[in-house]
């Protein structure tokens, strides 16, 4: 039986070519996938992210609204955008930030779009718990309480639970404050007027 030849590992590859070509193929690379530029782009930005963070949020709200008027995939697209933001190896902080707006780009869409398809709610719902679980286990939670408790306040009118949902995951990761019974108003009860004697 012939033995098969080992391909050349991708780092051995690269190690092979000179300084020129590396430099030839990462800038055709770059040129010619959106997604490698993006990688590159996140990856050199140390420190000035701001202008990429902006990028991305705005793409994933965008996404977001075309899933929902055009009936496209974008609430994939919109999640993917997240995840590689995250991968790109960009700060907690960044990638916290980023994260939440996905959140609160969802709970904008479900707020003005109104009755959405389920699996639309449980990425939100999905996305908030991930999130809040990244802040925690980064030391981020006091940084964004004040956003993550907007999230809440502005899910308040949505429907199939979307708003508990969301409430029962930001209590329990800040959990210093219980969450607020609502007062339970009791219909009047109607009497029938009695007739006056005569």
């Amino acid at each position: 039986m012939p033995v098969k030849k080992q391909s050349p590992s991708p780092s051995s590859i690269l190690k092979s070519l000179s300084r020129e070509n590396l430099e030839n193929l990462l800038g055709d690379l770059y040129d010619r996938f959106e997604n490698v530029r993006n990688f590159i782009d996140l990856r050199l930005s140390s420190g000035n992210s701001e202008q990429l963070i902006k990028k991305y949020k705005k793409l994933i709200r965008k996404r977001l609204i075309e899933d929902i008027e055009e009936g496209t995939n974008g609430l994939r697209e919109a999640l993917n955008a997240v995840h590689e933001f995250s991968a790109a190896g960009t700060s907690p902080r960044d990638q916290a930030d980023v994260m939440l707006s996905f959140v609160e780009s969802a709970v904008f869409c479900i707020g003005n779009y109104g009755d959405l398809y389920e699996n639309f709610y449980d990425e939100a719902e999905n996305m908030f718990d991930e999130t809040l679980g990244f802040m925690k286990h980064h030391h981020l939670r006091a940084d964004f309480k004040t956003r993550c408790k907007k999230v809440i306040d502005e899910s308040v009118d949505t429907g199939y639970g979307f708003h508990d949902s969301l409430g029962d995951t930001f209590y329990t990761y800040y959990p210093d404050r219980k969450i607020p019974k609502i007062p339970v108003i009791q219909k009047p009860v109607m009497v029938k007027s009695q007739k006056p004697a005569k």
